[in-house]
């Protein structure tokens, strides 16, 4: 994604807000805390209007244990594979959009969707008390004069193409991938890896841990039609 350019969101975030953010170095579009949304409070005063969100206590420090993979498992890419992917990601909340976007992008779309529960546990009104805006909780200043950045496809979209420059800048690496998503890409570049943050290590663990999830799902569903499949055809032979 490019920087922000002069023209303003039609949030009508103060100019001296994002001099604030930027001073402070949060540099990716989720630096903010990346628990469910469902446990936020909102900026902008919308805090009076929701008084049942709360933002919990970060995590106590910990080193990740789980076995981050490095780069995308290699999926199948036969026609069956592919329909039954399109029919998994429509039974999630916003599936059709994640999959135009993933399609516009060259990105996983459980990947995306993996980001997206996250990020704002598919809420695409979510506002973060750092700023971070809808769906895949981009930072206003990395909008370039979007007027709807809380509009579900413009979100998916931005979030997907800008998820895809991180996975190339990456080599493919997930867990960069998505560290740079979370705290922005010059802090993995300067601690060479996932840098030491505690909130950063768990969203890696987190997205990685339901994108797992997704695939076993996925696969197993695919597994069950191929299964049936072969059932019919030996019926049919017999």
């Amino acid at each position: 994604m490019t920087p922000a350019s002069a023209r303003r969101l039609s949030l009508r975030i103060p100019a001296t807000a994002a001099v604030v953010f930027l001073a402070l170095g949060f540099g990716g579009p989720s630096s903010s805390k990346s628990d469910p949304v469902s446990t936020r409070v909102f900026p902008l005063e919308l805090g009076r209007q929701f008084p049942e969100l709360r933002w919990p206590a970060e995590a106590p420090a910990g080193p990740v244990t789980a076995s981050l993979p490095r780069a995308h498992p290699a999926p199948r890419q036969d026609e069956a594979f592919r329909s039954a992917a399109d029919r998994y990601l429509r039974n999630l909340p916003f599936g059709s959009q994640i999959g135009a976007a993933a399609r516009a992008y060259r990105v996983d779309g459980l990947l995306i969707a993996s980001v997206v529960e996250a990020e704002s546990g598919f809420r695409p009104d979510a506002v973060s008390p750092r700023g971070a805006l809808g769906l895949m909780q981009l930072m206003p200043f990395h909008l370039d004069g979007v007027e709807s950045p809380l509009d579900p496809a413009t979100n998916l979209n931005l979030g997907a193409r800008y998820l895809a420059g991180l996975e190339r800048r990456f080599g493919g690496n997930l867990e960069l991938a998505l560290a740079a998503y979370h705290a922005g890409p010059t802090a993995v570049e300067r601690w060479g890896g996932v840098p030491p943050y505690t909130s950063t290590q768990l969203y890696v663990e987190r997205v990685l841990d339901r994108y797992r999830e997704h695939r076993v799902s996925l696969e197993q569903q695919v597994a069950a039609a191929d299964r049936s499949r072969a059932r019919e055809q030996v019926q049919r032979g017999s």
